[in-house]
């Protein structure tokens, strides 16, 4: 399928006020593990464990460590 093959949606069209219902499907996974696909508010400490990863993960590779395969031999 492509974006081509996606049908047209009329202007006057209603959003499902259950659309995030849907989303969990009764799962129980939380909103960290998966959250929904769409730009919105982030609680203070995701920011924070976001960059506090990224910054680990540049520092690494900068310093020439592997963190995909651990140790060396």
């Amino acid at each position: 399928m492509t974006y081509a093959d996606v049908p047209e949606v009329p202007r006057d069209a209603e959003v499902d006020p259950h659309w995030q219902e849907l989303r969990g499907l009764g799962w129980g996974l939380p909103e960290a593990y998966m959250p929904p696909a769409m730009a919105g508010h982030r609680s203070g400490w995701m920011r924070i464990a976001a960059w506090v990863l990224i910054t680990v993960f540049l520092t690494a590779t900068t310093g020439g460590i592997c963190l995909t395969y651990g140790p060396g031999n």
